[in-house]
């Protein structure tokens, strides 16, 4: 089968900003339908095996909280791409859809959908070629369905372009428009410390090219520990342990909890006039309370061997433009504790907003 062949039978579509086929699509109705109140930001560290593995606690979570937009970060699913691609093979992937090119894939790839199908989501991907970063946006069926929706934080790009990595969904309804992101991480290399100035940089850029965002949600693992009491039990171990050999001073520390990297968020957010949700809500630090990700236990039944085990950040962020302020009525991180109680097999858990 040709690549020409191949994206006319996958159904990709040009540039422009005509919707791209998402992967389960829902039928259309003429009554008018509510606006998304509920938002939450999830890291799933692999949606599929979130699926498989934990199933009843998803579904669980699914039915009680029930958010109207569900942005995943690490769907580590690959993206549709010609017969026997590989990774790095410069050939064209229809991001916008996962792979069902073998068997597997497609069992993998339903085994997500049925899923979703039966807790009334649709689904909006940006997915990379392997298994590997990746974000879902997936909207409730009961609400209005995005407008538009781009992939990218370039504003010159045509919507259908999206990032390599599938780290960026744009998503627009009237009076409303989301960016669902991935950071990456900061890494302990120069290289590392490079690739997410870069990042950091296009979000400023995208930000500056908004005509008015009143309406803007930024949501998603944004890999980065705002304020020193956003880490714990020591904001110090995460400081001083970590990322010694950097060559400047202020990129030496946890990737997430770098002097760089916190001064480069709060730039932005002040840019954009976003608030943080959360601590609109909850302006005390407690880390046992806030944190979104948890260090894992130690291997042979020795939790305490884990390096990280009782360790946490608050990385994962639902910021709101400071005219929506006012209209936060609740902010909940849905787990707690060393043991990851409410993190449903992740190493994140949900943090979950209403904006009234």
């Amino acid at each position: 089968m040709s690549i020409a062949s191949f994206f006319a039978k996958a159904g990709t579509t040009g540039a422009g900003n005509k919707r791209p086929r998402e992967e389960d699509a829902a039928g259309s109705s003429s009554a008018p339908l509510p606006l998304p109140r509920t938002f939450c930001a999830w890291n799933a560290n692999s949606l599929l095996q979130r699926v498989e593995k934990d199933g009843p606690a998803l579904a669980s979570f699914l039915s009680s909280t029930a958010p109207d937009v569900l942005v995943v970060s690490e769907v580590r699913m690959p993206a549709s791409g010609p017969p026997g691609c590989k990774k790095g093979d410069g050939l064209p992937r229809n991001r916008g859809q996962m792979a069902r090119g073998t068997a597997a894939q497609g069992r993998e790839a339903e085994a997500i959908a049925g899923f979703l199908r039966k807790h009334e989501y649709r689904a909006f991907y940006s997915l990379s070629d392997t298994k590997y970063a990746g974000t879902g946006l997936l909207v409730r069926r009961e609400c209005a369905q995005p407008s538009a929706l781009r992939y990218s934080l370039d504003p010159e790009a045509p919507a259908s372009q999206h990032h390599d990595d599938g780290r960026v969904i744009v998503a627009s309804w009237e009076g409303l428009e989301v960016l669902a992101t991935y950071a990456p991480n900061n890494g302990y290399t120069e290289e590392g410390f490079a690739r997410r100035r870069d990042w950091d940089e296009s979000v400023g850029r995208f930000f500056a090219s908004r005509p008015a965002p009143s309406g803007m949600v930024w949501m998603g693992d944004l890999n980065v520990a705002a304020e020193w009491h956003d880490v714990g039990p020591s904001p110090e171990w995460f400081r001083e342990q970590n990322g010694k050999d950097a060559a400047h001073a202020e990129d030496r520390g946890q990737p997430g909890f770098t002097a760089n990297e916190q001064a480069r968020f709060a730039e932005l957010t002040k840019a954009a006039g976003l608030r943080d949700a959360y601590r609109l809500l909850h302006p005390h630090p407690d880390f046992k309370a806030d944190c979104t990700w948890r260090g894992a236990p130690g291997a042979n039944g020795v939790p305490e061997a884990g390096r990280y085990y009782g360790k946490g950040m608050r990385i994962d962020y639902v910021l709101v433009h400071e005219s929506l302020a006012p209209r936060v009525s609740s902010a909940t991180v849905h787990g707690k504790g060393a043991e990851r109680a409410g993190f449903m097999g992740s190493d994140h858990c949900p943090l979950t907003v209403r904006i009234d």
